[in-house]
């Protein structure tokens, strides 16, 4: 028994190494879309181009998923994402940036719930919420690193953007490559988990390959997450690729400080997962729902009390920034990783969480033109006037989810939680 533990604990190590470097691969191809110069109203055209497509990628990512296996859908994404950012190198013709941004997104949406799908297979229940924790500091930290790597290289090597030639793709791309080329490898002839980590559908239930989609939109946990998760990926995004223009137009700091402020929401916001991962663990338990509207009301009396830690300073400002990521962070992985694999049977998960990511894309596309659109009129400021609001029309749904959590998670979670004595 001992060796067969080994054996398997051996390769969750792998997966979940392999895991961690491809998604922070994917993250540094996607963190690129934002760095473009021009005006802001083209740039947010992109960028909800870009979003719209990455949906469609979930939904067709997920699928696949479900359908051929995880390992084979992230790495086919893997190969769109690289094949469109490298011809990116040499494109320089807007209509051409466009439509290779367009498959960039479409290939990226591949992974999330893929790789969602892949871990979900290989941990229970009762312990893949730190694992999940912990693996969410891929895509946290790995976008920071990249678009830092990038940059050194820029000042430092004299790779700077010539007329027709874009060298800061071909970067992101190779760094991509590598890390699709360590997980073939590290996955390679990877054993069948063994039987019991995913339940089976219950017998009062139809079997799940008839209506796969049919059943998923049945959910009323899913339809609550993807609901809530629309208001919380649109405010994510929004600060993610705007905090600098904020920064600069409404606070008056220079291109360089304010892209160096900007960083603490991911420097600090991985921690949130972390924090969410052994929080669930150790007290909350199966109510997810308790612990998202915890975090979604705190996060809006941050947005609210911005303003008055901005204008007191570098420091107020550091604090609420960091605050902020940390609260969206960890409230991002709760929902869209934890309570979705939590929700449905593991022959759902990719389509699941593809589904829920999905929606929330809608919310990301939708956020550069909200941009354009509320910044012209009202300013930078009352800006986090609108987070307010989505955190608490967020907060409020996971409420609602609450008030059922019992209800919910007495169904297809039992039979995840009577497999701990399986050799995992």
């Amino acid at each position: 028994m001992n060796i067969e533990k080994a054996f398997w604990a051996r390769w969750r190590g792998r997966v979940f190494i392999a895991a961690w470097t491809l998604y922070a691969g994917f993250y540094a191809c996607r963190k690129d879309m934002g760095t473009g110069k021009g005006a802001i109203s083209s740039l947010a055209v992109s960028l909800a181009c870009f979003g719209g497509m990455y949906a469609v990628g979930q939904l067709v990512g997920g699928s696949l998923a479900d359908r051929i296996g995880a390992r084979r859908t992230a790495l086919m994404g893997a190969g769109i994402s690289i094949a469109c950012t490298i011809l990116l190198v040499w494109c320089d013709q807007p209509v051409l940036v466009l439509l290779l941004q367009l498959g960039n997104g479409f290939g990226q949406g591949f992974g999330w719930p893929a790789l969602l799908k892949l871990l979900g297979g290989w941990f229970r229940a009762g312990e893949r919420d730190v694992v999940l924790g912990w693996w969410s500091t891929s895509y946290i930290l790995g976008g920071l690193l990249a678009s830092a790597l990038t940059e050194w290289l820029v000042l430092n090597t004299g790779m700077a953007t010539h007329s027709g030639f874009h060298p800061a793709y071909l970067i992101s791309s190779a760094v991509l490559l590598c890390s699709a080329c360590f997980f073939l490898k590290e996955t390679a002839r990877l054993p069948v988990a063994p039987l019991g980590v995913a339940p089976a559908p219950q017998p009062s239930e139809p079997a799940v390959q008839d209506r796969p989609w049919r059943q998923l939109l049945a959910n009323p946990r899913i339809r609550l997450i993807a609901a809530m998760y629309f208001f919380l990926k649109m405010t994510r995004y929004t600060l993610l690729f705007w905090l600098p223009n904020y920064l600069i137009s409404d606070l008056g700091y220079r291109t360089v400080s304010a892209e160096h402020m900007a960083s603490y929401f991911e420097l600090f916001g991985f921690l949130g997962p972390l924090a969410v991962g052994y929080a669930v663990q150790r007290h909350f338990g199966r109510r997810r729902m308790t612990l998202g509207a915890c975090m979604l009301f705190a996060l809006a009396f941050i947005c609210l009390i911005h303003p008055m830690l901005a204008g007191s300073g570098g420091a107020g400002l550091v604090l609420s920034i960091a605050l902020t990521g940390i609260l969206i962070h960890g409230a991002d992985i709760l929902m869209s990783g934890m309570a979705v694999l939590d929700a449905v049977p593991h022959e759902l998960h990719g389509r699941a969480s593809g589904l829920v990511n999905a929606i929330g894309s809608i919310g990301q596309a939708l956020s550069p033109l909200l941009i354009t659109v509320y910044v012209s009129h009202l300013g930078w400021t009352k800006l986090f006037d609108l987070f307010v609001f989505f955190a608490l029309v967020a907060g409020t749904i996971c409420v609602f989810g609450a008030r059922k959590e019992t209800q919910f998670t007495s169904r297809p979670n039992r039979s995840i939680l009577e497999t701990a004595s399986s050799p995992l």
